[in-house]
Order: structure tokens, then C-alpha cells, then sequence
């Protein structure tokens, strides 16, 4: 086979793709932020995080209105009197103030502060879950831009070589079974490129409708990359933090509201009397302190059923609070164990892929330049590089990905822990 009077052009084309530095690509006008700046602005952003806070604020309300004692009521009254033409007449004024029994006040006042304790810790809860969305979402970003870059650059090794392989097929250096090959391959990295921008603008958008909804940034990319390895967290250390979890703490805290909820409904058949002390003022200047006593007869409503729903209400707090440490168990061992996983095969693979990558794509040009490669040997070492470089990419999302979920499966408070 003769050798192509056309190739070394080719071949600079190749080396200067292969070697140059990653270029941000039609991305001027994607606005870039750390993951703290993403994680602030998610947490003064958020729709979800804001209806999270309303409904924790709606629920405090509601505690503290529960535990609230009666208001005092005031009364005047007047009576005017008339018999065969003698008129008379008589004032009474009265304030009337129900009494609680202590033990019940007491009770009410621990449910209501059980149900606040519980509602900021279902609001920390929610916050954790949403921003481990976030940071899974900056991760997943950056895996994104990254991997287009890869797939570019294997678009152009391919694009060159098929540019190469129709001047050499005009020539007779090359048969029209690997013209055909290429031209194929030509179109298939295009559109696996098209793929891949399309890919990289929905992450962006999906990041930047989490951290910043509504407003006029339509991409938001991540401005660091994820280097290195996620820091190391054994399972024990992560089994200590289990209670600690604010939805466990959340359902504890339920529990303890349901018991005192029970205790209030054990002394509602006691009656809470009514105490009114007044003054009664007559026409013919007589006058003086009124009291009065009213007290409710439970002679029909004992609050029988009322107890038993509150008896209920306690034993299902108790089956939640036990369940959801079951839950919580099994999240924290499963988000372990994918994270030990995970973090294993980044350290043993990543580095390596990326290095033996290059490495074959390097090789490869210089020996298609010297001569020693066909197109087709080229173009499948193009493939092996852009896998490898993929996989490795992808080792180091799904490690960081994991070590952010563990963090969530923890408890961890929604801060860049980086």
C-alpha cells in the first residue's frame, strides 16, 4: 500500500487535539459556582426548602396555640324591673375564668413543646435530603461537562481521521470497505456528541432550577472540579451517628408529644369548672360581691373514646419511631457499604484508566503518523480512550455521589463538607 502524500496535515490536526487542555466550548455565558455557593444559594433559594420551613413554622404555631390557657370572659349585665308603676332595676359585673387542672396544663404544655421539637427536627431532616439533591446535582454537573469534553475530543480525533481516510481512499491507499467504516464512525461521534451537549445543558439547568429557581441564570455549572479522593468514613463511624439522624430524633420526639397527648385525654373526664367573681349593684343603693361556681356534670360524655384514640395514637408513635430506626439503619449500612464500594474502585482504577488512556491514544497517533497504524486501528484506539477516560469519570462521581449520600444517610447538616 502506498503511502498518502496527504497525511502529516492529519496528523497535527490529531496531536493538537489529543494534547491541548480541555476548553470551555460554547459556555460563556454559563454562569459557575463552588459547591458552598451553590449549597448558600440553595438554602436562601430553595421552593422547597421554603415550603419545609412554612409547614415547620405552621406546626410550631399550632403547638403553641394547643397549649395555650383559657381567656377570662367578662359579662354586664342589666336587669330592669317594673311593678304597678314602681320601676327598678339591677347591674352585675362579672369576670368568669375556667380552671385547668394542673396535671392537665402540664401535659398539654409537654405535648406542645414534643410537637415543636419534632417539627424542627422533620425541618432539618428536610433540608439534608434537599441538599444532598444539590450536591448530587453539582457532582453530577461536573460529570457531565467532563464527559462531553472527552466525547469532543474523540469527535475530532475521528472527524480528522475520516477527512484523512477520504483523501487516501481518492488515492487507492485505503479500500471502500474502511472509506464506509469511517464515515460511519464520522456520524455516530457527531451524534453521540450532540448527545452529550444536550446532556451537560439539562444537568446545568437541573442545578440551577434547584439552587436558583425562577431567576435569570437558565445554566449554572460547577467552577471546581472534583479532585482527588472522598474522605474516609467506616461503617462504625457511620453506625454511631444513627441516632442522631433528625428523622429519628423527629419520630422520638412525636412519640414523647403522643404520650403526653395520652395523659391529657386520661383526665378529661374530670370536670374543668368555671369560677366568676363580680359585683351586683341595686337600684335602692344596695350592692355587693358576686361569686359563682359552674361545674359540668360528665354524666353522658365520659371521653371514653377520646382516650382510646389518644391510647392509639401513642402505641402507632411508638411502632413509627421503631420502624423508622429500622429505616435508618438499613440507610446508613446500604450508604456505607456502596460508599466503601465505590471509594475502593475509585482508588484502585481511576487513576490508572486515565493514564493508560492517554497513553493508548498517544501511542497510537504517533505510530498512525509513523506509518505503522491504519485508520481503523487509529479509530479503535480513539474508542478505547474515550471508554476509559468515561469509566474513570465515572468512578469519581459515583464515589463523590456516595460519600454525599452517607453524609445524608447520617444526618449530616446541609453545609459543604468538602
Amino acid at each position: 500500500m502506498r503511502e498518502s502524500r496527504t497525511r502529516p496535515w492529519p496528523v497535527l490536526v490529531l496531536c493538537g487535539v489529543l494534547l491541548a487542555p480541555r476548553a470551555a466550548i460554547g459556555q460563556e455565558t454559563v454562569r459557575r459556582v463552588s459547591l458552598a455557593e451553590a449549597l448558600e444559594a440553595f438554602a436562601g433559594n430553595s421552593l422547597a426548602l421554603r415550603i419545609a420551613r412554612s409547614e415547620a413554622a405552621g406546626l410550631t404555631g399550632w403547638a403553641r396555640q394547643s397549649r395555650a390557657y383559657f381567656n377570662p370572659e367578662f359579662s354586664l349585665e342589666r336587669d330592669d324591673l317594673s311593678h304597678n308603676d314602681e320601676k327598678a332595676w339591677e347591674e352585675t359585673f362579672k369576670v368568669i375564668q375556667q380552671v385547668e387542672w394542673p396535671g392537665r396544663t402540664t401535659a398539654r404544655a409537654r405535648s406542645a413543646a414534643n410537637t415543636i421539637r419534632a417539627g424542627a427536627a422533620r425541618l432539618r431532616a428536610d433540608s439534608i435530603e434537599l441538599a444532598f439533591e444539590v450536591r448530587e446535582a453539582y457532582v453530577r454537573a461536573w460529570f457531565a461537562e467532563e464527559a462531553e469534553s472527552v466525547v469532543r475530543r474523540t469527535a475530532s480525533v475521528i472527524q480528522s481521521v475520516a477527512e484523512d481516510a477520504e483523501v487516501r481512499f481518492e488515492e487507492g491507499d485505503i479500500s471502500a470497505y474502511e472509506a464506509r467504516r469511517l464515515r460511519l464512525a464520522r456520524v455516530e461521534a457527531e451524534q453521540e456528541l450532540e448527545e452529550a451537549m444536550l446532556r451537560t445543558r439539562a444537568a446545568r439547568r437541573h442545578l440551577a432550577v434547584l439552587i436558583e429557581p425562577g431567576s435569570e441564570a437558565k445554566e449554572i455549572g460547577p467552577s471546581a472540579g472534583l479532585e482527588g479522593v472522598p474522605p474516609m468514613m467506616s461503617r462504625a463511624a457511620a453506625m454511631t451517628a444513627l441516632d442522631g439522624r433528625p428523622d429519628v430524633q423527629a419520630a422520638a420526639s412525636e412519640l414523647d408529644a403522643a404520650r403526653a397527648g395520652a395523659d391529657v385525654a386520661r383526665t378529661g373526664w374530670v370536670p374543668a369548672p368555671s369560677l366568676g367573681v363580680g359585683y351586683r349593684h341595686h337600684d335602692d343603693g344596695f350592692g355587693g360581691a358576686s361569686i359563682g361556681l359552674d361545674v359540668p356534670l360528665p354524666l353522658f360524655d365520659r371521653g371514653v373514646g377520646t382516650r382510646e384514640e389518644a391510647a392509639a395514637n401513642s402505641a402507632a408513635a411508638a411502632y413509627r419511631l421503631q420502624l423508622r430506626r429500622e429505616i435508618a439503619r438499613y440507610d446508613v449500612l446500604a450508604a456505607a457499604d456502596g460508599y466503601a464500594s465505590n471509594r475502593a474502585r475509585l482508588e484502585a482504577a481511576a487513576q490508572g484508566l486515565r493514564d493508560d488512556g492517554e497513553a493508548l491514544l498517544a501511542s497510537a497517533t504517533a505510530a498512525y503518523g509513523e506509518h505503522e497504524m491504519t485508520l481503523l486501528e487509529l479509530l479503535d484506539a480513539a474508542g478505547a480512550f474515550q471508554g476509559a477516560q468515561l469509566s474513570a469519570l465515572s468512578l469519581a462521581t459515583e464515589a463523590w455521589v456516595s460519600y454525599y449520600d452517607l453524609l445524608r444517610a447520617t444526618g449530616s447538616a446541609p453545609e459543604d463538607k468538602r
